[in-house]
């Protein structure tokens, strides 16, 4: 399936020393951890609610909270694209791992 997803939306995405392939990657990977962590709250929310399980309740915000996280993840990404500056004279690549 990683694979499939690659071939289909990153451009040119054997060539991963390029900055705006990296790129591709990192939103690619954000964007597939946000879809599937709200999918997983939805779908265990409302497994949670007609149960009336807390326990099942508490995992989906679980997976709530992990989308968030994506969320931060593909703003560290893009962050990361910006082109040098003058105050960043080699680029801004290294905020992603903050």
């Amino acid at each position: 399936m990683t694979e499939f997803l690659v071939r289909h939306f990153v451009k040119n995405h054997e060539d991963v020393e390029k900055v705006s392939v990296r790129t591709a990657y990192g939103v690619l990977a954000s964007v597939v951890g946000i879809f599937c962590n709200v999918l997983l709250f939805v779908v265990k929310g409302a497994v949670g609610f007609f149960l009336h399980s807390v326990s099942v309740m508490a995992d989906a915000f679980n997976n709530l909270s992990d989308a968030g996280s994506s969320v931060v993840g593909l703003v560290g990404v893009r962050m990361a694209s910006k082109p040098a500056d003058e105050e960043h004279p080699f680029g801004h690549g290294r905020i992603e791992y903050i």
